[in-house]
């Protein structure tokens, strides 16, 4: 019996203190994830073609390019890819761009750590801790 294929997750987050408590939040709630991380745009685009993560977890405001075009570039690449966009701004707007982008989601940083948990389960059919599917 093989082990099961890991998730892959890309974390694109400028704010080294804040993507590493995502993260830890992700190795607790979901060990089965394989996380990655990317600091700017470039270096997330660069990691997406190489890794080919099933979830990005993308920052809006990053310092050389914006994560509404990084999530249109990725969705471009591979509509298949789950992408939950996150800003301290809790704007409609910037929701609503992110969406038209092709982000499966968009959430407050402010309650990030509430409401990830649910929503991943919800956007890709994982269930935190055992990585089973959800059965519907």
């Amino acid at each position: 019996m093989s082990a099961p294929i890991p998730t892959i997750v890309l974390i694109v987050e400028d704010n080294k203190a804040f993507s590493k408590a995502l993260r830890e939040f992700l190795a607790l709630r979901f060990p089965q994830f394989e996380v990655h991380e990317a600091r700017t745009g470039s270096g997330a685009l660069e990691k997406f073609t190489r890794l080919q993560p099933r979830l990005v977890l993308m920052d809006i405001q990053l310092p050389d390019m914006n994560g509404v075009e990084i999530t249109r570039r990725i969705k471009a690449r591979t509509p298949e890819t789950v992408v939950i966009a996150m800003s301290m701004m809790a704007d409609t707007h910037i929701a609503k761009k992110a969406q038209s982008a092709g982000a499966a989601a968009f959430v407050d940083k402010n309650h990030l750590f509430r409401d990830l948990e649910p929503l991943i389960a919800r956007c890709i059919g994982t269930s935190a801790t055992d990585g089973s599917p959800i059965n519907e």
